[in-house]
């Protein structure tokens, strides 16, 4: 009889792991009926799936489907997820037990869009970007440049409508050099015609002295 539920259970945890997108394989212990309930609620969700499974069946049935988890111990429990919803499991494990930290919950390995994820790599899951999260990313890295190229032009194009303007204000403005070199200029022939009449004035003879001899 017990062999019977055994293979069961493998059929049916073979049927879960074929049927996944990704999961995780976490251990827990000393957490309490109403502790694991709440998890399991959690998991639930975000559309995950949480079942507690033996040691040995578990990493028979990951073997079967092609992925090697080696290190499994304590109560197991493997949660599926689809996609990369391994991550957000991650997430919530880790969340759950640092609010439970009476309790030991772990993750010790997953399996995320077909790559197992080692148990010393275990702890790097919850860090993992998701997709939305990479798309996000991927548009900033786009756009960023072309901001970049945007704000240059138009720190071009203020520049030039700067000089622009001070060229035309600078052609508007008289020019107070060129306006003393112009009044010099039209100063200098009256000048000249004074300086002549003087110098008639004193070369011209006296007809006083003329009218007398004669």
């Amino acid at each position: 009889m017990p062999n019977i539920v055994v293979r069961h259970a493998f059929a049916e945890y073979g049927k879960d792991i074929e049927g996944m997108g990704s999961c995780v394989v976490l251990t827990f212990d000393k957490l309490t009926v109403a502790q694991v309930s709440q998890l399991r609620n959690q998991f639930r969700e975000e559309g995950i799936s949480m079942r507690v499974v033996r040691n040995r069946i578990a990493k028979k049935a990951l073997k079967e489907a092609g992925y090697e988890v080696e290190d499994i111990r304590g109560k197991c429990g493997i949660a599926f997820a689809p996609e990369e919803k391994a991550i957000t499991a991650a997430k919530l494990v880790r969340d759950f037990a640092k609010a439970n930290k009476s309790a030991t919950l772990e993750v010790l390995g997953g399996i995320v869009e077909g790559e197992v994820i080692p148990t010393t790599a275990a702890a790097t899951i919850a860090d993992m970007p998701d997709k939305d999260t990479v798309r996000a990313q991927i548009a900033i890295a786009i756009s960023a440049p072309a901001r970049g190229l945007a704000m240059v032009l138009s720190g071009v194009q203020s520049g030039l409508a700067r000089c622009l303007d001070q060229h035309a204000d600078g052609a508007e403005a008289p020019d107070a050099g060129g306006a003393e070199s112009a009044e010099a200029a039209a100063s200098a022939p009256e000048a000249e015609s004074s300086e002549a009449a003087a110098a008639g004035t004193e070369e011209a003879p006296s007809t006083e002295g003329t009218g007398g001899g004669e």
